[in-house]
């Protein structure tokens, strides 16, 4: 078939694009393999395994980075418990895996009495449930596939016991006979109740676990006589009040977790316990910290209270935690703290404090002397840089903005380091985006001035699509504009960029190319509703519908669509034009506001209702409008075969509407998944600017113009008749008269061939090309 050339075409088309658009967003990953670290120098690959060895691979000591590490702040004895503990998980997991992996039968243990099996596990306990598994000598694990309802009885042999995912009901004296007992972990068991005797005669416990259950009152006493307990885990219960008075039996607690309760901590001073290292009181409900609260715990090295609400800290609520290293305050509606409540922490070496409304003064943070510091989701003008600056052994500092980090030179390592696109020394911080960029604003600009040139000197009789089509090639002219500036200020700040970042984000160019962007896309975006609407009235009803959009209506619409785009490009700027930040320069130096790396930044409602709620509305109305078109040629010729230009106006509409999904869909989808808490990586957010953005620019001459057979063979036949009358005139000729009857001579050459062609053309495809 002939129209076959023009699925050919189009087919070959979308698979370069796709091509292109795999290999670009290959090239942006990153420029380590899947399984290895990047070194923040950008210099050095590292295999994951070593990260975190105590080997310092990379030249900027990135791969051994305490926070990346996830290490504490806390004493050498924690961390050296945090790693056992870690083994001991391990263990668990492996134990629990080979359970699961022994079949439906659960009633088999794993592991028999006095037998060996994987990781040579020995069972020394005589009398435990067939449905445990025993290893390792005396540790007993009763998962899920145990189904217990009443505690089990087991012999005293038993060191370590692990009972996850039952439904126990504890009583008194449940574990009188468990004298070797020393570690305990009740977790995931719908235990509510828990009797003042539960735990007596366990004098050689060290580690209970209660978490993940539905306790709401711990009587006085119940932990009397647990001398030995060095961790306590009450995590994820229904904790109102914990008696703290009878913490102070604990002598060798050093671990009390009391994560995700219901503790406010009202009136409450938690007792002196010399040997309390880490206390975790993260979601709970604390709204107030008093200057008893924490007062007797002078050898604490963590305090988290990451989540709560509290809103004040008295200023000597810290001054006695002489030894204290690590300060979570993440995510508590606190607007000002006072300039003495770190004053005495002299060896405070980490402190978090972000995600609040706080105010990062000078005074605040003059006496601190740490290492560490998290001020991520502070705003930029809530933050005093050089109070910052001038703090002289920090070392690692978090932002909410990759830009910020240029305020604060001083700071050896500072996250984030990228925002995908730019990076301390370049604006377009990888090759590829570099030359994604010059190529795609490139092929916008040359395509799109070879369609005004083409509508220009090609007159068609259907004036209004001549006019439609000019409009759409100059929206689109303005995208690879844009491009060029970003390309332009790349060359420009190369090497030096962190020195200039601040300057260049707040600057009117970028908010006007920003603006520029926007317009395009949304000009872009509106055209097209609009032809397709324009196309399918021709069609459905080709005699009124021609007569009805005219030129002067169409000169209306096109202003209109001009003054919508425009003006939802320049709304934001007049919306904002008070904040500290502009709109288009605050989230990335390309300009252009996307916002998919956060949920609910500065004007995240405007760009939802742009991207969310205008273009998915007209993308949604383009894919409609063009079914209903396919289906009404469908129908209109099923009585006849199909004609050769039905088939090429079919093919060509579906490859346009094509493109247009796959330059919005993945930005669409983008938007709705940053609501959904997910995280978008740097990589996707690189490949949507330089990429897939411009996409419908650059694709739209080819698809709108060039693959319109009339419109090609016109421009074609008319370049070589210039040509081929410039090279008469030269051999000599010099006659216009010859010159100009050659040419009449030339366009009647194959009259039979023109008359079949408009005979063979219905009047509705000859006035939509």
């Amino acid at each position: 078939m002939v129209y076959g050339r023009s699925i050919a075409v189009g087919v070959c088309l979308m698979t370069v694009v796709l091509l292109l658009a795999a290999v670009i967003f290959y090239l942006s990953l990153g420029p380590c393999p899947a399984a290895s670290f990047a070194c923040d120098n950008a210099t050095l690959c590292v295999p994951r395994r070593q990260m975190c060895d105590s080997r310092h691979d990379c030249a900027d000591s990135s791969d051994e980075n305490p926070v990346e590490c996830g290490l504490l702040y806390g004493s050498k004895e924690i961390a050296d418990k945090i790693v056992r503990n870690a083994i001991e998980k391990k263990q668990q997991r492996l134990i629990s895996a080979v359970s699961n992996a022994s079949g439906a039968d659960s009633t088999t243990p794993m592991v028999t009495r006095n037998q060996s099996l994987n990781l040579n596990m020995t069972c020394d306990i005589v009398t435990y449930p067939k449905a445990c598994q025993c290893g390792q000598g005396t540790i007993l694990y009763c998962g899920r596939y145990a189904k217990l309802r009443r505690f089990p009885r087991l012999s005293s042999e038993v060191t370590n016991l692990i009972i996850i995912r039952n439904n126990l009901t504890l009583r008194d004296n449940i574990f009188a006979n468990l004298t070797r007992l020393q570690k305990l972990t009740l977790k995931y068991n719908n235990i509510s109740r828990v009797p003042l005797g539960s735990f007596s005669g366990l004098f050689h416990l060290e580690r209970l676990e209660l978490s993940h259950n539905n306790v709401s009152h711990l009587p006085h006493g119940v932990f009397l006589g647990l001398h030995s307990l060095q961790w306590l885990f009450l995590v994820n219960n229904h904790l109102h009040h914990l008696p703290m008075e009878q913490l102070r039996f604990f002598r060798r607690l050093e671990w009390l977790v009391l994560s995700r309760n219901r503790l406010t901590l009202r009136n409450v001073q938690l007792p002196k316990i010399p040997t309390l290292y880490e206390v975790y009181l993260d979601f709970n409900r604390i709204e107030y910290i008093g200057e008893e609260t924490f007062s007797q715990l002078d050898n604490l090295h963590l305090l988290d209270l990451q989540h709560n609400l509290i809103t004040h800290i008295h200023g000597q609520a810290f001054a006695n935690l002489t030894n204290m290293r690590d300060i979570r305050l993440v995510g508590n509606p606190i607007k000002e703290l006072s300039g003495e409540t770190f004053l005495h922490n002299t060896r405070l070496e980490a402190l978090s404090l972000a995600l609040m409304p706080i105010h990062i003064s000078r005074s605040l943070m003059e006496p601190l002397n740490i290492s560490f510091l998290n001020l991520t989701g502070i705003r930029y003008d809530h933050i005093d840089f050089e109070a910052i600056n001038s703090m002289r052994n920090l070392t690692y500092i978090i932002y909410d903005r990759f830009f910020y980090c240029s305020m604060t030179p001083r700071v050896r390592m500072c996250k984030p380091s990228t925002d995908g696109v730019s990076s301390f020394q370049d604006l377009l911080s990888k090759p590829v985006l570099r030359y994604s960029a010059w190529v795609m604003a490139t092929l916008t600009i040359a395509g799109n001035v070879l369609v005004l040139w083409g509508r220009f000197i090609y007159r068609d009789e259907n004036v209004a699509v001549t006019m439609v089509i000019r409009n759409l090639a100059l929206a689109d002219m303005l995208m690879g504009f844009y491009l060029v500036t970003i390309g332009v200020q790349d060359y420009r700040y190369r090497n030096e960029y962190y020195k200039v970042v601040l300057e260049w984000i707040t600057s009117w160019q970028c908010t006007l190319i920003g603006t520029l962007a926007v317009s395009s896309s949304e000009v872009s975006m509106l055209i097209l509703a609009f032809m397709s609407l324009e196309r399918f009235l021709l069609i459905a009803d080709p005699f009124r519908g021609h007569r009805s959009i005219g030129s002067r209506v169409m000169w209306l619409a096109l202003i209109c669509i001009w003054i919508t785009g425009v003006g939802l490009a320049v709304a934001p700027v007049l919306l904002w034009r008070t904040s500290t930040l502009p709109y288009y320069g605050s989230y990335s130096g390309t300009c252009f506001p996307l916002h998919i790396h956060e949920a609910f930044p500065m004007g995240w409602l405007y760009s939802a209702f742009v991207f969310l709620g205008v273009n998915l509305l007209l993308l949604v109305m383009i894919a409609m409008l063009y079914t209903a078109l396919l289906i009404s040629i469908w129908r209109t010729r099923s009585a006849t075969p199909l004609t050769l230009l039905d088939c090429e106006f079919a093919v060509r509409f579906f490859f346009i509407v094509l493109t247009d999904f796959l330059c919005w869909v993945p930005i669409i989808v983008m938007k709705i998944w940053v609501f959904f808490n997910y995280n978008i990586s740097d990589d996707i957010y690189a490949w949507l600017v330089v990429f897939v953005l411009p996409l419908n620019s650059a694709v739209n001459p080819l698809l709108y113009t060039f693959t319109t057979p009339k419109y090609r063979n016109q421009i074609f036949l008319r370049g070589w008749k210039k040509i081929t009358s410039r090279k008469r005139a030269e051999a000599g000729n010099g006659n216009v008269a010859t010159t100009t009857t050659g040419t009449a001579t030339g366009s009647s050459q194959h009259p039979d061939d023109s008359t079949t062609l408009a005979k063979a053309m219905p009047l509705a495809l000859t006035l939509s090309n």
